[in-house]
């Protein structure tokens, strides 16, 4: 038994090192930022919104009443829009609701116009309701009402402004049903089943500045679910395995003795450097676009059924030409030369294969932190700091290229690819300065700055004793 505890004390002094330790307190943090930011998302798109109401007929007329009780309720347009937006939000004040609730100049039939004002008025959508409402419940007729969306780029959430809206449509509906078989006088069936509602066509959604009639935000994010959601996943992937692989092998490479032979060859350290990270990238650049490959014949196998939620992506120009995969493939290239930079310098300071082995974590969280955000949100969703955090981690890069390069956003793109390149040369420059020093050979304590610090921190230390 004692053995067995001497054994595991052993191993576990040799895991837990101080880089090991600081590394799983940098991934919870990372993690806890990450939740944070995750919670505050979800709390604002559960949040009330601001909408739009096009409506060019009386709001307070009487299109039909019930008694509740012993009061009297006039269902009015005024009325069902209120208590739709009240069922919908869960907000009881009306007072509150009167000011989330914007009822605009534009006509019904206005595309253009009631665009513009969504546009500058950020509302979350418009219901659009034909001024013939009255006239159409007293003829027990269906009212069509007209929905209008901007798609914005914002991962899983993208999609909620199309929900809520139609959740809207069939609140109002919902409302009316129940006040009509409430009343003396109900209408037919069939209308009193569905007195108001909504169809595809005619749903109104601007699409990178054009206006797409019968397509909804969230038919969109489905088709295009596939594609943006497959990258961070792969770029995640990629990284942590040829991370792992080159942080490994130079942990391997000590322990042989191996790395020892390569350093006294008559090679400058810079092509030692260039040789392994090249080599590596260009081996993680294989893996990506396989990987990426196969994913997306997987997806696209997997959502083909689907066509009642999806749309042809190509009719409204939301697909990658040639060039947009090329500058893709680009800034997947240099994201992963960024992590095996990260990982030469990681793997510069493990002493065996076991070590080695710890070591991935950083570029772990690095790389899975950037791939959930994307996945949650967007880059336009994101506040400044966030935004801020994201540049910096290069491998948010290639993440969320893919939807800025499908969008046509070429500047954070551009911007991402000289970040990155800086990013890199550094990531050698530090590289070649580790690989010109003593510390592969000897280790981070014997390295002559290391020793100096150590002996003015015993220096105070004995003085503080006397």
């Amino acid at each position: 038994m004692n053995h067995l505890a001497n054994i595991t004390k052993k191993e576990l002094k040799e895991l837990l090192t101080p880089g090991t330790i600081v590394s799983i307190i940098m991934v919870v943090i990372l993690f806890s930022c990450l939740g944070t930011m995750m919670s505050g998302q979800s709390e604002d798109v559960a949040a009330p919104k601001e909408i739009g109401i096009v409506y060019g007929g009386e709001l307070d007329t009487d299109l039909t009443q019930y008694t509740q009780g012993s009061d009297t309720i006039h269902v009015t347009p005024r009325w069902l829009i209120t208590n739709a937006y009240s069922s919908t939000y869960g907000v009881k004040d009306p007072t509150a609701i009167a000011n989330h609730l914007h009822f605009m100049t534009a006509a019904y039939g206005q595309n253009e116009a009631i665009l513009n004002e969504m546009r500058s008025n950020n509302y979350e959508y418009v219901l659009s309701i034909p001024t013939d409402l009255k006239a159409n419940f007293d003829a027990s007729k269906q009212t069509m009402i007209s929905t209008y969306f901007i798609y914005k780029q914002g991962g899983l959430f993208s999609s909620v402004s199309s929900s809520t809206g139609t959740l809207m449509v069939d609140s109002m509906s919902t409302l009316l049903t129940y006040a009509i078989e409430a009343s003396s006088d109900p209408a037919t069936a069939v209308f009193a089943t569905k007195p108001i509602t909504s169809d595809i066509d005619s749903s109104y959604t601007e699409v990178a500045g054009q206006v797409r009639q019968g397509v909804t935000p969230y038919q969109i994010y489905s088709s295009m679910m596939g594609q943006t959601l497959i990258v961070p996943i792969i770029v995640m992937i990629v990284i942590i395995m040829v991370g792992s692989v080159v942080i490994s092998s130079m942990g391997s490479e000590k322990e042989n003795k191996t790395l020892e032979t390569l350093l006294t060859m008559p090679i400058r350290r810079t092509t030692i450097v260039g040789g392994k990270l090249l080599a590596a990238a260009i081996m993680g650049l294989v893996y990506g676009v396989c990987y990426m490959g196969g994913m997306m014949m997987y997806s696209k196998g997997l959502t083909s059924g689907l066509t009642d939620s999806s749309v042809d992506l190509a009719q409204y120009g939301l697909v990658m030409d040639t060039f947009d995969w090329i500058i893709l493939l680009v800034v997947l290239f240099l994201a992963i030369f960024s992590a095996l930079g990260i990982c030469m310098i990681l793997g510069a300071f493990t002493k065996n294969y076991k070590m080695a082995q710890t070591m991935t974590l950083p570029i772990s969280g690095l790389a899975i932190i950037p791939m959930f955000v994307f996945m949650f949100s967007s880059w336009e969703s994101l506040g400044t700091v966030g935004q801020a955090l994201m540049f910096l981690i290069p491998f948010s890069h290639p993440m969320m290229a893919m939807d800025n390069l499908i969008f046509g956003d070429m500047s954070i793109v551009l911007f991402g690819i000289a970040y990155l390149v800086v990013f890199d040369i550094i990531m050698i420059l530090i590289t070649v300065r580790i690989y010109n020093s003593d510390i592969l050979i000897t280790g981070l304590g014997q390295n002559k700055t290391v020793v100096r610090i150590q002996r003015i921190f015993t220096k105070r230390g004995e003085h503080e004793d006397e």
